[in-house]
């Protein structure tokens, strides 16, 4: 052992490496001529603990979307024998699987896609123009796809290629009871728009890496970070998050953005219950909406 520390000594004074005191003394020399040091020393460490602390709000919040919204829609517990009609995409268990900040947002965005593609399918199969084009599918096909039933016939989607615009191909006709007993695809609508925060949660991941790993550049004359080469890719999103200032600001009015959507997301939720339950009792979609409506005005 005694041997392996005088090798060790031998290879930092020929290697000229630093130990731990002479760093601080270094330090020292290298920020002693740095103007208002202290203060700028003091609002880099307020700023980056703010961004941690909302970090860890937004991460909460997140946690309680995973695990209890954004999951299947219809799902029936055959042991306890329930009819679930919307459980969490992961459950708490399985939080340990989403090590990162990153994947816990991305998994935030696939519910987001998910619910905004089955919003819209269903907006759409409760409108005039579906009831139509189902009308023109069943006199097409004139009978149940599974037992041949002619009575209680409607179209359901086995591709959602060509939405909005369905040929036979899209379709399949069943009856009433071959409809219950069907699971449904994931509705996964193509060219179907991103929720405008989809933009604004990457940046709100890039900007947390920034404050959370890029060291400040002292020497500058307003508060920046470091962008030397080890540190450029931080910055590939928008060059002006290297000032300090700018970065927190931009950060701070994502995370007010997001907690704003958040209730919304959940409202949306809510609203795609009543609309489930609703629509298996046979009540138009318009009359959930209005109802839901009258509900939150009177909160």
């Amino acid at each position: 052992m005694t041997e392996d520390l005088k090798e060790y000594d031998k290879l930092i004074k020929e290697k000229g490496i630093s130990d731990v005191n002479k760093m601080l003394e270094e330090s020292k020399i290298l920020t002693k001529n740095i103007p208002n040091l202290k203060e700028r020393h003091e609002k880099v460490v307020a700023a980056r603990g703010n961004v941690i602390e909302a970090s860890v709000k937004i991460e909460t919040a997140l946690n309680e979307l995973i695990t209890k919204t954004g999951g299947e829609n219809l799902v029936i517990d055959s042991e306890k024998k329930e009819l679930h009609l919307i459980t969490g995409a992961k459950k708490e268990n399985e939080l340990g699987s989403l090590p990162s900040f990153k994947k816990r947002m991305n998994v935030f965005k696939e519910i987001l896609k998910k619910k905004n593609d089955e919003f819209t399918f269903t907006e759409y199969i409760q409108s005039e123009e579906w009831k139509k084009k189902q009308i023109d599918f069943v006199k097409h096909f004139k009978k149940c796809e599974l037992c041949g039933e002619t009575e209680q016939l409607s179209a359901h989607h086995i591709s959602y290629a060509n939405f909005g615009h369905e040929s036979v191909s899209d379709v399949k006709v069943l009856c009433w009871q071959c409809q219950l007993e069907q699971k449904q695809n994931p509705i996964k609508l193509p060219n179907s728009h991103e929720p405008p925060l989809f933009a604004d949660l990457e940046k709100f991941v890039a900007l947390r890496d920034i404050f959370a790993h890029v060291p400040i550049s002292w020497f500058a004359k307003e508060l920046e970070f470091d962008d030397n080469p080890q540190y450029k890719h931080f910055f590939k999103l928008d060059s002006k998050w290297k000032n300090v200032r700018v970065a927190f600001e931009e950060f701070m009015g994502i995370q007010k953005n997001i907690l704003a959507v958040i209730p919304e997301y959940v409202k949306q939720v809510e609203l795609e219950r009543k609309m489930m339950s609703s629509i298996l009792l046979g009540t138009e979609l318009k009359n959930v909406s209005e109802d839901d409506k009258r509900d939150n005005s009177t909160n």
